[in-house]
This record gives C-alpha cells, sequence and structure tokens, in this order.
C-alpha cells in the first residue's frame, strides 16, 4: 500500500512540474538613455599612394598627409565642431519621433585618450534600455583608385536592455569614402562633396563641414529606423507609435 501511494506522490509532482513552465517576462523598452557620441577630437586627412606609384611613394604620401592634416585640423576646428553632440541629438529627436522617451545621459566619466570606451558599470539609469552612440572615423579621404579627397563619417550604435549583457542592436554605418555601393551598412555621399587637391579641400572648408553634418544626419535617420526596428522585433513592449 505504502508502495502505491508513494509511486501516486511521485506520478503527481511529476505531472505538476511538466506543466508548471517559467515565462520569461516580455521585456519594456519605452525609455531610451543615450550615451552621447563624443566630439572628434581629430578629423582625418589621408592620401593614400596611387595603385602602381613609385616605389616608397606609400611613405612620402603618409608623410606629406601628416603635415597637411595638422593643418585641416586647425582650420576645420576654427570654431570648433560640435559633431558628436549634433549627432547624438538627431538620433534622440528621431528615436521620440518613432515614440521613445529619451534622455541624454551627462556627465559621464570617460578617459581623455579615448572618451567613447566608458565604464558601462558605472552608468547608472533606471531607463528601459542604454544606447551607446560614437562616431569612429571622421575626416576625409583620398584612396589609391580616387583622384579625389572624398568626406567620410562613420558611426556606430550600441543598444542594450538595462540589467542585461547581449546587445538588442549592434551596428556601424558609413557615410562617404568607405561606403559601397548596395551595402545595407553605406550611405553614399553627395557628389559634389568631393576635391581634387588639398588647395581645394582648405577652400572649401564650409563645404567639408556641410558635408560630415549631412552625414551625421543620413546615419541617424537610418540607424533611428533599425533602432525601432530592433527594438520591435525583439517582441519587447514598446511605444504603440513605435514604426
Amino acid at each position: 500500500m505504502r508502495i502505491i501511494i508513494a509511486l501516486l506522490i511521485f506520478s503527481l509532482m511529476a505531472a505538476c512540474a511538466s506543466h508548471s513552465k517559467i515565462i520569461a517576462a516580455q521585456p519594456v523598452i519605452r525609455r531610451i538613455a543615450i550615451i552621447p557620441a563624443s566630439n572628434p577630437a581629430w578629423y582625418s586627412f589621408d592620401n593614400a599612394a596611387p595603385v602602381g606609384g613609385y616605389p616608397f611613394q606609400f611613405w612620402v604620401n603618409k608623410f606629406d598627409s601628416k603635415g597637411k592634416a595638422r593643418l585641416f585640423n586647425e582650420k576645420l576646428n576654427s570654431p570648433p565642431i560640435s559633431l558628436g553632440s549634433d549627432f547624438t541629438e538627431e538620433v534622440a529627436a528621431a528615436l521620440r519621433e518613432y515614440g521613445f522617451t529619451v534622455e541624454i545621459l551627462q556627465g559621464i566619466a570617460r578617459p581623455s585618450d579615448d572618451p567613447d570606451n566608458v565604464d558601462y558599470e558605472k552608468i547608472h539609469t533606471d531607463a528601459d534600455a542604454i544606447l551607446h552612440l560614437s562616431i569612429s572615423e571622421v575626416g576625409v579621404y583620398s584612396s589609391g583608385y580616387s583622384l579625389y579627397y572624398i568626406p567620410r563619417v562613420n558611426a556606430s550604435g550600441n543598444l542594450w536592455v538595462n540589467g542585461q549583457e547581449d546587445s538588442l542592436y549592434s551596428d556601424e554605418i558609413y557615410y562617404g569614402v568607405d561606403a559601397k555601393k548596395g551595402k545595407k551598412w553605406a550611405i553614399l555621399p553627395d557628389p559634389k562633396f568631393a576635391y581634387r587637391t588639398f588647395d581645394a579641400v582648405m577652400s572649401n572648408l564650409d563645404d567639408i563641414r556641410s558635408a560630415l553634418a549631412t552625414g551625421t544626419l543620413e546615419i541617424s535617420k537610418v540607424m533611428s529606423e533599425r533602432l525601432s526596428n530592433a527594438a520591435r522585433y525583439s517582441k519587447a513592449d514598446v511605444p504603440v507609435t513605435a514604426k
């Protein structure tokens, strides 16, 4: 009899266990805190050696570009350009249009030699998700296959649910010279932003500033749409207005 009762109890326990499932809580992504992109401290200026150039031309061009880059930065940054701040504001504005509540975090401790290397463990926010924006490369570049200096803006975004380690969205988008036609991570530049010589670059710095600003704006549009889609496709609880 005891054996029968024990078997019945065991069967009931097994049945209960088989019907007891842990249902993961649906993530909520309605409020996003942004770690803003830092303003670039240096704008790259490079003239790659042409394919089939004479011996040692790589080093000649590299040395020449170094001196020109210094002058390019002095002139371009007078007055200083707030490209990182502008990019951050553009992404924030676009995300708000998708229905998210957005906060741009201020006063974040950053290493002076690598301001986008942020210690996430020191970020304190009650937002549902955190988005880290950064500009990895910005300036002008003439490749070995081109006769022209063309602007470049390469920027990235990394979004994760607060309290989780895995990224919900992580992407880098290229505008300008590094963009490749047909690639989803690429935005081709306006052909008018192309300059044959260093003198032409220096004579058109206002246009260069405009080209870089256009780059961050175009990247912000693409990135914010992908961020909204990533949140929606994750089956998170998102704003009803999120597209």
